[in-house]
């Protein structure tokens, strides 16, 4: 099989219309949120990445990985108006997975995003990986892409993960073959984006009144009386209207999205230059068509012809929508606040 694709960004970077763009090409199999979605607590336990330390897998462990269920704890926010569209798996009466079965996180975006039969999939995967021979993590992984190849038609796998650039050495030290693609966007935006998101700023807050409290507002069972000024945080007592007072302040989100950029960037520009591609997604907006010609042949899918690719160039090009920054319209204190903490970031990447 042909090596893997990484598309590593911070999150807010246009990655999700990149993967949307994608699964739009025949031979070119679009992995969204699979790899991190698995590793990573979604920022609620603080124990970061699961698993890249195990040296052997059996297949019934691996699928024990990509099973695992986390609570699903949303459900009830969404019902109060947070809203989450990252989550692409609909619960229903007759759904495999709801609130109280818990969601396995690659049904909840990777597979959704495949198919319209998420749980069909799901289930020829349960037949399918658990009988894997031993071997690493990567050649379980491997061996799911080649999988998931075989199943949809294409010859090259593409993964992408928000939050990637704080684990791309992970992910090099597991495929060091692979190719990767560097989707970076002005820091600037990317921190008021993640201002907007509401699903970070609520698991950003939930932290905050663990550390305080010691206790989990998500969970049903806390005694909300005892969470103190965290009380609207519990699933009876939720106010969105608070959630949309809280502010992560922009000196503590502009230096961790800096560090994450400057960190991914020179561990890729490290990598020998035909396994790195590098994509400003200012310029996508820009030249949606030019962009996406370049990246293709980046990709390079071994079976597919010229047209094809031109075919899906434009094909890709129409769902490209440019965005105007809104970064400018901060109060000026918080500009100033901002700027300084993603300078090195800004220095780095041209946009200053």
């Amino acid at each position: 099989m042909t090596e893997p694709v990484f598309i590593i960004s911070t999150g807010r970077s246009g990655s999700t219309a990149v993967s949307n763009c994608i699964n739009l090409h025949p031979k070119l199999v679009s992995l969204s949120e699979m790899i991190l979605s698995v590793h990573y607590n979604f920022g609620i336990s603080g124990e970061g990445w699961k698993g890249f330390d195990k040296q052997v897998w059996t297949g019934k462990e691996f699928w024990e990985l990509l099973a695992q269920k986390e609570p699903v704890r949303l459900a009830p926010y969404e019902k109060k108006g947070l809203y989450n569209k990252e989550i692409l798996y609909e619960r229903k009466e007759n759904s495999l997975f709801n609130e109280k079965t818990g969601l396995p996180a690659i049904a909840s975006i990777t597979l959704p995003h495949l198919t319209n039969e998420p749980d069909k999939l799901y289930q020829e995967l349960k037949a399918v990986v658990p009988a894997f021979p031993e071997g690493s993590l990567s050649e379980q992984y491997l061996r799911l892409f080649e999988w998931m190849q075989d199943r949809f038609g294409g010859d090259t796998s593409v993964e992408r993960s928000g939050f990637s650039t704080d684990a791309v050495e992970y992910l090099i030290d597991m495929f060091p073959n692979a190719k990767f693609i560097f989707l970076y966007r002005d820091p600037r935006e990317i921190a008021v984006a993640f201002n907007r998101f509401q699903t970070m700023k609520m698991g950003k807050t939930i932290l905050k009144a663990m550390e305080d409290t010691g206790l989990d507002p998500s969970d049903p069972s806390t005694e909300a009386e005892k969470l103190g000024v965290y009380q609207w945080l519990h699933p009876d007592y939720f106010e969105l209207e608070k959630l949309h007072q809280v502010e992560i302040p922009y000196n503590e989100l502009g230096s961790w999205i800096s560090k994450s950029l400057l960190h991914a960037g020179r561990v890729i520009e490290s990598l020998p230059e035909a396994q790195q591609h590098w994509l400003r997604y200012e310029e996508l907006l820009q030249q949606p068509e030019k962009e996406l010609r370049s990246l293709i042949a980046f990709i390079n899918p071994p079976s597919v012809s010229g047209e094809e690719n031109e075919e899906w160039i434009k094909a890709g090009a129409s769902r490209i929508n440019p965005k105007p920054d809104t970064w400018p319209g901060l109060p000026e204190e918080k500009i100033t606040t901002l700027e300084k903490a993603v300078q090195p970031a800004l220095r780095y990447l041209g946009y200053e």
